[in-house]
Protein backbone atom coordinates (compact mmCIF):
# COMPACT_ATOMS: atom_id res chain seq x y z
CA UNK A 1 0.00 0.00 0.00
CA UNK A 2 1.20 3.61 -0.47
CA UNK A 3 3.26 4.91 2.44
CA UNK A 4 1.38 8.16 2.72
CA UNK A 5 -1.81 9.68 1.44
CA UNK A 6 -1.19 13.23 2.64
CA UNK A 7 1.97 15.02 1.52
CA UNK A 8 1.04 18.59 2.44
CA UNK A 9 0.81 19.74 6.02
CA UNK A 10 -2.73 20.95 6.77
CA UNK A 11 -3.09 24.65 7.56
CA UNK A 12 -1.86 25.76 10.94
CA UNK A 13 -4.34 26.09 13.79
CA UNK A 14 -4.20 28.01 17.05
CA UNK A 15 -3.14 25.57 19.76
CA UNK A 16 -3.56 26.56 23.41
CA UNK A 17 -0.15 26.67 25.08
CA UNK A 18 0.84 23.26 26.41
CA UNK A 19 2.58 23.54 29.81
CA UNK A 20 6.31 22.87 29.58
CA UNK A 21 6.18 21.18 32.98
CA UNK A 22 6.40 18.50 33.56
CA UNK A 23 7.96 15.62 31.65
CA UNK A 24 9.24 12.88 33.91
CA UNK A 25 12.18 10.75 32.83
CA UNK A 26 12.17 7.36 34.52
CA UNK A 27 15.35 5.37 35.14
CA UNK A 28 13.59 2.18 36.23
CA UNK A 29 10.47 0.24 35.27
CA UNK A 30 7.45 2.08 36.72
CA UNK A 31 5.63 -1.25 37.23
CA UNK A 32 8.16 -3.47 39.05
CA UNK A 33 11.14 -1.21 39.71
CA UNK A 34 13.67 -3.14 37.61
CA UNK A 35 16.54 -0.95 36.35
CA UNK A 36 17.32 -3.08 33.29
CA UNK A 37 15.33 -2.07 30.23
CA UNK A 38 15.71 -2.11 26.44
CA UNK A 39 14.35 0.38 23.93
CA UNK A 40 11.11 -0.76 22.31
CA UNK A 41 10.00 2.39 20.50
CA UNK A 42 10.37 6.15 20.39
CA UNK A 43 7.10 7.80 19.46
CA UNK A 44 3.42 8.08 20.27
CA UNK A 45 0.52 9.03 18.02
CA UNK A 46 1.28 12.75 18.15
CA UNK A 47 4.06 12.19 15.62
CA UNK A 48 1.43 11.39 12.96
CA UNK A 49 -0.93 14.30 13.70
CA UNK A 50 -0.78 17.54 11.74
CA UNK A 51 -0.35 19.78 14.77
CA UNK A 52 1.22 18.22 17.89
CA UNK A 53 1.38 20.55 20.90
CA UNK A 54 5.18 20.85 20.70
CA UNK A 55 8.17 18.85 19.50
CA UNK A 56 8.48 17.02 22.82
CA UNK A 57 4.91 15.75 22.83
CA UNK A 58 5.50 12.78 20.53
CA UNK A 59 8.76 11.47 22.06
CA UNK A 60 8.04 8.91 24.82
CA UNK A 61 11.01 6.50 24.50
CA UNK A 62 9.19 3.26 25.27
CA UNK A 63 11.28 0.66 27.12
CA UNK A 64 10.73 -3.06 27.68
CA UNK A 65 11.44 -4.15 31.27
CA UNK A 66 13.77 -7.15 31.55
CA UNK A 67 11.95 -8.49 34.62
CA UNK A 68 8.19 -8.01 34.31
CA UNK A 69 8.22 -7.42 30.54
CA UNK A 70 5.80 -4.49 30.56
CA UNK A 71 6.63 -1.85 27.94
CA UNK A 72 6.37 1.63 29.38
CA UNK A 73 7.13 5.21 28.40
CA UNK A 74 10.45 6.32 29.84
CA UNK A 75 9.54 9.96 29.12
CA UNK A 76 6.01 10.76 30.21
CA UNK A 77 3.93 13.89 30.86
CA UNK A 78 2.88 14.54 34.44
CA UNK A 79 1.40 17.32 36.55
CA UNK A 80 0.01 20.29 34.57
CA UNK A 81 1.18 18.83 31.26
CA UNK A 82 -0.80 15.60 31.71
CA UNK A 83 -3.82 17.55 32.97
CA UNK A 84 -3.63 19.65 29.78
CA UNK A 85 -3.85 16.49 27.67
CA UNK A 86 -6.98 15.40 29.54
CA UNK A 87 -8.50 18.86 29.11
CA UNK A 88 -7.87 18.50 25.36
CA UNK A 89 -8.91 14.85 25.24
CA UNK A 90 -10.43 14.75 21.77
CA UNK A 91 -7.57 16.71 20.21
CA UNK A 92 -4.94 14.55 21.91
CA UNK A 93 -6.54 11.43 20.43
CA UNK A 94 -6.72 13.01 16.99
CA UNK A 95 -10.53 12.97 16.92
CA UNK A 96 -10.71 16.73 16.52
CA UNK A 97 -8.34 19.56 15.78
CA UNK A 98 -7.53 22.09 18.45
CA UNK A 99 -10.32 24.57 18.95
CA UNK A 100 -13.00 22.20 17.63
CA UNK A 101 -15.83 20.75 19.68
CA UNK A 102 -16.63 17.19 18.65
CA UNK A 103 -20.35 16.69 18.14
CA UNK A 104 -22.56 13.63 18.28
CA UNK A 105 -21.23 11.97 21.44
CA UNK A 106 -23.21 13.62 24.21
CA UNK A 107 -23.07 10.58 26.50
CA UNK A 108 -19.27 10.46 26.33
CA UNK A 109 -18.47 14.12 25.79
CA UNK A 110 -15.22 15.34 27.29
CA UNK A 111 -16.27 18.98 27.52
CA UNK A 112 -17.97 20.64 30.49
CA UNK A 113 -21.76 20.61 30.36
CA UNK A 114 -23.91 23.69 30.16
CA UNK A 115 -27.33 23.95 31.80
CA UNK A 116 -28.84 23.37 28.35
CA UNK A 117 -26.70 20.22 27.93
CA UNK A 118 -27.91 18.85 31.28
CA UNK A 119 -31.55 19.58 30.47
CA UNK A 120 -31.17 17.83 27.12
CA UNK A 121 -29.47 14.76 28.63
CA UNK A 122 -32.05 14.57 31.43
CA UNK A 123 -34.96 14.69 28.99
CA UNK A 124 -33.44 12.08 26.68
CA UNK A 125 -32.38 9.79 29.56
CA UNK A 126 -35.97 9.79 30.83
CA UNK A 127 -36.82 7.61 27.81
CA UNK A 128 -34.90 4.80 29.50
CA UNK A 129 -32.07 2.51 28.47
CA UNK A 130 -33.94 0.21 26.07
CA UNK A 131 -35.84 2.18 23.45
CA UNK A 132 -37.32 -0.03 20.76
CA UNK A 133 -36.94 0.84 17.10
CA UNK A 134 -40.59 -0.02 16.48
CA UNK A 135 -41.67 2.89 18.71
CA UNK A 136 -40.67 5.29 15.97
CA UNK A 137 -38.77 7.57 18.35
CA UNK A 138 -35.97 9.59 16.78
CA UNK A 139 -32.49 8.71 18.01
CA UNK A 140 -32.11 12.38 18.88
CA UNK A 141 -34.86 11.98 21.49
CA UNK A 142 -33.12 9.31 23.60
CA UNK A 143 -29.53 8.21 24.30
CA UNK A 144 -28.55 5.17 22.20
CA UNK A 145 -25.21 5.00 24.02
CA UNK A 146 -26.97 3.77 27.17
CA UNK A 147 -28.13 0.55 25.54
CA UNK A 148 -24.83 0.21 23.68
CA UNK A 149 -23.01 0.49 26.99
CA UNK A 150 -25.22 -2.15 28.62
CA UNK A 151 -24.71 -4.59 25.76
CA UNK A 152 -20.98 -3.96 25.43
CA UNK A 153 -20.38 -4.39 29.16
CA UNK A 154 -22.55 -7.48 29.54
CA UNK A 155 -19.43 -9.61 28.93
CA UNK A 156 -17.86 -8.16 32.08
CA UNK A 157 -20.99 -8.72 34.12
CA UNK A 158 -21.07 -12.34 32.91
CA UNK A 159 -17.44 -12.93 33.86
CA UNK A 160 -17.74 -11.33 37.29
CA UNK A 161 -20.97 -13.19 38.06
CA UNK A 162 -19.44 -16.51 36.96
CA UNK A 163 -15.99 -16.18 38.54
CA UNK A 164 -16.85 -14.60 41.90
CA UNK A 165 -19.19 -15.36 44.78
CA UNK A 166 -20.78 -11.96 45.18
CA UNK A 167 -23.04 -11.22 48.13
CA UNK A 168 -23.93 -7.56 48.55
CA UNK A 169 -20.38 -6.47 47.71
CA UNK A 170 -19.12 -2.95 48.05
CA UNK A 171 -17.98 -2.08 44.53
CA UNK A 172 -15.90 0.71 43.03
CA UNK A 173 -15.89 1.24 39.26
CA UNK A 174 -12.94 3.34 38.07
CA UNK A 175 -13.46 5.14 34.78
CA UNK A 176 -17.03 4.01 34.44
CA UNK A 177 -18.48 4.96 31.07
CA UNK A 178 -22.19 5.14 31.89
CA UNK A 179 -22.49 2.99 35.01
CA UNK A 180 -23.87 -0.20 33.45
CA UNK A 181 -21.52 -2.68 35.19
CA UNK A 182 -22.16 -1.25 38.63
CA UNK A 183 -25.89 -1.10 37.98
CA UNK A 184 -25.97 -4.77 36.91
CA UNK A 185 -24.11 -5.87 40.04
CA UNK A 186 -26.55 -3.84 42.11
CA UNK A 187 -29.55 -5.54 40.46
CA UNK A 188 -28.13 -9.06 40.59
CA UNK A 189 -26.23 -9.15 43.89
CA UNK A 190 -27.39 -6.17 45.93
CA UNK A 191 -24.06 -4.43 45.45
CA UNK A 192 -23.34 -1.03 46.95
CA UNK A 193 -21.71 0.63 43.94
CA UNK A 194 -19.57 3.74 43.64
CA UNK A 195 -18.27 5.16 40.39
CA UNK A 196 -15.41 7.37 39.24
CA UNK A 197 -16.13 8.89 35.84
CA UNK A 198 -13.64 10.70 33.67
CA UNK A 199 -16.00 13.38 32.33
CA UNK A 200 -18.98 15.35 33.58
CA UNK A 201 -21.40 13.90 31.03
CA UNK A 202 -20.67 10.39 32.31
CA UNK A 203 -20.99 11.42 35.94
CA UNK A 204 -24.30 13.10 35.18
CA UNK A 205 -25.79 10.05 33.41
CA UNK A 206 -24.56 7.55 36.01
CA UNK A 207 -26.47 9.49 38.65
CA UNK A 208 -29.46 10.36 36.48
CA UNK A 209 -30.07 6.88 35.02
CA UNK A 210 -28.94 4.57 37.83
CA UNK A 211 -28.79 6.72 40.96
CA UNK A 212 -25.22 5.60 41.65
CA UNK A 213 -22.95 8.03 43.53
CA UNK A 214 -20.30 9.16 41.08
CA UNK A 215 -17.43 11.61 40.95
CA UNK A 216 -15.80 13.06 37.86
CA UNK A 217 -12.15 13.56 37.02
CA UNK A 218 -9.49 10.87 37.49
CA UNK A 219 -5.97 11.94 38.39
CA UNK A 220 -3.78 9.42 36.57
CA UNK A 221 -0.69 11.20 37.89
CA UNK A 222 -1.46 11.26 41.62
CA UNK A 223 -4.19 8.64 41.70
CA UNK A 224 -6.58 8.62 44.66
CA UNK A 225 -10.02 7.28 45.48
CA UNK A 226 -12.56 9.93 46.56
CA UNK A 227 -14.72 7.52 48.60
CA UNK A 228 -14.11 6.32 52.14
CA UNK A 229 -13.57 2.74 53.26
CA UNK A 230 -12.58 -0.45 51.49
CA UNK A 231 -14.17 -2.36 48.62
CA UNK A 232 -14.77 -6.03 47.94
CA UNK A 233 -14.38 -5.47 44.21
CA UNK A 234 -12.65 -2.71 42.25
CA UNK A 235 -13.29 -2.56 38.50
CA UNK A 236 -10.87 -0.60 36.34
CA UNK A 237 -11.51 0.36 32.72
CA UNK A 238 -8.30 1.21 30.83
CA UNK A 239 -6.56 2.47 33.98
CA UNK A 240 -3.28 0.51 34.04
CA UNK A 241 -2.54 1.64 30.49
CA UNK A 242 -2.99 5.32 31.42
CA UNK A 243 -1.30 5.44 34.83
CA UNK A 244 1.60 7.87 35.08
CA UNK A 245 2.77 6.07 38.23
CA UNK A 246 1.37 2.52 37.91
CA UNK A 247 3.08 1.14 41.05
CA UNK A 248 1.53 3.88 43.16
CA UNK A 249 -1.86 3.35 41.51
CA UNK A 250 -1.74 -0.40 42.11
CA UNK A 251 -0.67 0.20 45.72
CA UNK A 252 -3.66 2.48 46.25
CA UNK A 253 -6.02 -0.08 44.71
CA UNK A 254 -4.42 -2.81 46.84
CA UNK A 255 -4.79 -0.78 50.03
CA UNK A 256 -8.45 -0.01 49.37
CA UNK A 257 -9.47 -3.63 48.77
CA UNK A 258 -10.76 -5.77 51.61
CA UNK A 259 -8.62 -8.79 52.51
CA UNK A 260 -9.23 -11.31 49.75
CA UNK A 261 -10.91 -8.65 47.61
CA UNK A 262 -10.62 -8.62 43.84
CA UNK A 263 -9.36 -6.26 41.16
CA UNK A 264 -10.92 -6.58 37.71
CA UNK A 265 -9.12 -4.80 34.88
CA UNK A 266 -10.44 -4.61 31.33
CA UNK A 267 -9.75 -2.73 28.13
CA UNK A 268 -6.02 -2.78 28.85
CA UNK A 269 -3.81 -2.29 25.81
CA UNK A 270 -2.53 -5.51 24.19
CA UNK A 271 0.66 -5.10 22.17
CA UNK A 272 -0.57 -7.76 19.73
CA UNK A 273 -2.65 -5.02 18.09
CA UNK A 274 0.48 -3.65 16.43
CA UNK A 275 2.93 -6.56 16.75
CA UNK A 276 0.68 -9.18 15.14
CA UNK A 277 -2.53 -7.68 13.79
CA UNK A 278 -1.25 -4.98 11.45
CA UNK A 279 -2.19 -1.80 13.26
CA UNK A 280 0.23 1.10 13.37
CA UNK A 281 2.35 1.11 16.50
CA UNK A 282 2.29 4.90 16.56
CA UNK A 283 -1.50 5.06 16.30
CA UNK A 284 -2.00 2.39 18.98
CA UNK A 285 0.34 4.15 21.40
CA UNK A 286 -1.51 7.42 21.74
CA UNK A 287 -0.31 10.11 24.14
CA UNK A 288 -2.32 8.63 27.05
CA UNK A 289 -0.83 5.15 26.65
CA UNK A 290 1.99 4.93 29.16
CA UNK A 291 2.01 1.11 29.39
CA UNK A 292 1.37 -1.80 27.05
CA UNK A 293 2.10 -5.51 27.37
CA UNK A 294 1.40 -9.05 26.40
CA UNK A 295 -0.60 -11.25 28.81
CA UNK A 296 2.40 -12.80 30.64
CA UNK A 297 3.86 -9.35 31.27
CA UNK A 298 0.61 -7.97 32.66
CA UNK A 299 0.43 -11.03 34.92
CA UNK A 300 3.99 -10.47 36.17
CA UNK A 301 3.32 -6.78 36.70
CA UNK A 302 0.32 -7.53 38.89
CA UNK A 303 2.13 -10.26 40.81
CA UNK A 304 4.97 -7.83 41.52
CA UNK A 305 2.43 -5.52 43.17
CA UNK A 306 0.61 -7.93 45.47
CA UNK A 307 -2.05 -9.47 43.24
CA UNK A 308 -2.63 -13.13 42.40
CA UNK A 309 -4.12 -13.46 38.93
CA UNK A 310 -7.19 -15.75 38.80
CA UNK A 311 -8.33 -15.27 35.21
CA UNK A 312 -7.00 -13.64 32.06
CA UNK A 313 -8.15 -13.42 28.47
CA UNK A 314 -8.09 -11.13 25.46
CA UNK A 315 -11.46 -9.82 24.35
CA UNK A 316 -12.01 -7.32 21.57
CA UNK A 317 -8.27 -6.92 21.18
CA UNK A 318 -7.67 -5.87 24.81
CA UNK A 319 -6.67 -7.60 28.03
CA UNK A 320 -9.16 -8.64 30.69
CA UNK A 321 -7.75 -9.71 34.04
CA UNK A 322 -9.23 -10.73 37.40
CA UNK A 323 -6.77 -10.72 40.30
CA UNK A 324 -7.09 -11.20 44.04
CA UNK A 325 -5.39 -9.16 46.72
CA UNK A 326 -2.60 -10.96 48.55
CA UNK A 327 0.41 -10.05 50.65
CA UNK A 328 3.11 -8.45 48.48
CA UNK A 329 5.99 -10.80 47.74
CA UNK A 330 9.14 -10.81 45.64
CA UNK A 331 8.67 -14.45 44.66
CA UNK A 332 7.30 -13.92 41.16
CA UNK A 333 8.89 -15.35 38.03
CA UNK A 334 10.89 -12.95 35.86
CA UNK A 335 10.68 -12.91 32.08
CA UNK A 336 12.96 -15.27 30.19
CA UNK A 337 15.65 -13.78 27.94
CA UNK A 338 14.31 -15.69 24.93
CA UNK A 339 10.90 -14.04 25.30
CA UNK A 340 12.49 -10.64 25.72
CA UNK A 341 14.62 -10.98 22.58
CA UNK A 342 11.66 -12.18 20.52
CA UNK A 343 9.47 -9.28 21.60
CA UNK A 344 12.20 -6.68 21.06
CA UNK A 345 12.64 -7.93 17.52
CA UNK A 346 8.89 -7.64 16.95
CA UNK A 347 8.90 -4.12 18.37
CA UNK A 348 11.69 -3.03 16.05
CA UNK A 349 9.75 -4.29 13.07
CA UNK A 350 6.49 -2.67 14.25
CA UNK A 351 8.33 0.62 14.73
CA UNK A 352 9.67 0.55 11.17
CA UNK A 353 6.27 -0.39 9.72
CA UNK A 354 4.64 2.52 11.54
CA UNK A 355 7.36 4.91 10.36
CA UNK A 356 7.06 3.77 6.76
CA UNK A 357 3.29 4.23 6.71
CA UNK A 358 3.07 7.59 8.47
CA UNK A 359 1.92 10.74 6.62
CA UNK A 360 4.56 12.27 4.37
CA UNK A 361 4.32 15.65 6.10
CA UNK A 362 5.48 14.05 9.37
CA UNK A 363 8.54 12.18 8.09
CA UNK A 364 10.91 14.95 9.12
CA UNK A 365 10.01 14.33 12.77
CA UNK A 366 11.66 10.90 12.72
CA UNK A 367 15.07 10.64 14.32
CA UNK A 368 16.28 8.44 11.45
CA UNK A 369 16.25 10.20 8.05
CA UNK A 370 13.45 8.92 5.83
CA UNK A 371 15.76 7.95 2.95
CA UNK A 372 17.95 5.90 5.31
CA UNK A 373 14.90 4.19 6.81
CA UNK A 374 13.51 3.35 3.38
CA UNK A 375 16.83 2.05 2.09
CA UNK A 376 17.31 -0.14 5.16
CA UNK A 377 13.74 -1.45 4.95
CA UNK A 378 14.06 -2.35 1.26
CA UNK A 379 17.32 -4.21 1.92
CA UNK A 380 15.76 -6.17 4.78
CA UNK A 381 12.70 -7.10 2.71
CA UNK A 382 10.30 -5.17 4.91
CA UNK A 383 9.39 -2.77 2.10
CA UNK A 384 9.54 -2.44 -1.66
CA UNK A 385 9.13 0.47 -4.05
CA UNK A 386 7.00 -0.18 -7.13
CA UNK A 387 7.38 1.40 -10.57
CA UNK A 388 5.18 4.33 -9.61
CA UNK A 389 7.40 5.11 -6.62
CA UNK A 390 4.86 3.93 -4.06
CA UNK A 391 6.19 2.16 -1.00
CA UNK A 392 4.59 -1.16 -0.11
CA UNK A 393 5.15 -2.56 3.38
CA UNK A 394 4.92 -6.16 4.51
CA UNK A 395 3.05 -5.70 7.76
CA UNK A 396 2.83 -9.34 8.82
Amino acid sequence: MPAAAASVLPPAVAIPACPAERIEVLEACPVCGCAEQSRAGLYNKFITLPHPPDDRAYRYDYRLCHDCGVVSARRRPAGPRYSWLIEHFEETLGRADFGERRNGKAALASYALTDADRDDLRERAARGVFVSDHAGISRKEFIPALMADRLANSVHVELLASLLQLQQPRVLEVRSRNGSISAALQRMFGAAPHAMALFESQQFLIGEVYGIPATRGIDYDQFSIPFDGTFDLIIGNHVFTHAVHPRAMLRTLHDRLTDGGHLYLFNELDEAQFLKHGKSMFNSLNAFHMQTSDAPSLLRGLEANGFAVKFMTVYGGSHICLAQKREPSDSWTRMAKRSRDRRLQAYRRAHDVAALTMPEFARGRLREPWDALLERSVKSGLAEVNRKGNVKVRRA
